[in-house]
């Protein structure tokens, strides 16, 4: 399906952009990719301003007629980051 195809485009240029966006910060590490779902291993500390340049880098990878929204949880694990 198209549809399909051009959300794991989107995605993959998601990824690119999130990869750029993160070489600055070498404490932070994506560790996993699931579908549309990403998960990062970063300090506490840095969780928020990670969430931000992720939630930023993800947003602008397509620009559409409605816009890119991307959710994001911060936990110790990934069961509490999805809650």
């Amino acid at each position: 399906l198209p549809i399909q195809g051009t959300a794991a485009d989107i995605m993959k240029r998601a990824m690119i952009n999130v990869h750029g966006a993160l070489a600055s910060r070498p404490e932070a590490r994506m560790i996993l990719s699931v579908h549309d779902e990403l998960l990062f291993e970063v300090p506490t500390e840095a969780a928020e301003q990670v969430a931000a340049c992720v939630r930023e880098a993800m947003e602008s990878a397509a620009t559409l007629a409605v816009p890119l929204i991307v959710d994001v949880g911060i936990g110790a694990n990934w069961k509490d980051a999805k809650a």
